[in-house]
């Protein structure tokens, strides 16, 4: 992969520059961080996939639904027949 289509998923998928990673001992591991905090690289590559996911979808790749609950009488419960 030659560094225009890196440059290119880097634009896509992570537009803010939050998610870095290095090469640490020698090139035998890697450091991942999101917003300056370490993650492992296991949610390193969750994160991308997930913004991939979005921006297949026509979605921005950051940003994530909220879920703000249920209102009072949203749900018919089985005790209230």
């Amino acid at each position: 992969m030659d560094m225009d289509q890196t440059d290119i998923f880097k634009q896509k998928l992570d537009p803010d520059n939050d998610l870095r990673h290095e090469k640490i001992d020698g090139g035998e591991d890697i450091k991942c961080t999101y917003k300056g905090s370490r993650v492992t690289y296991d949610d390193y590559l969750d994160i991308h996939e997930e913004r991939g996911e979005r921006v297949q979808k026509g979605k921005p790749p950051r940003s994530i639904g909220m879920f703000s609950g249920f209102g009072p009488g949203t749900m018919k419960k089985p005790y209230d027949d």
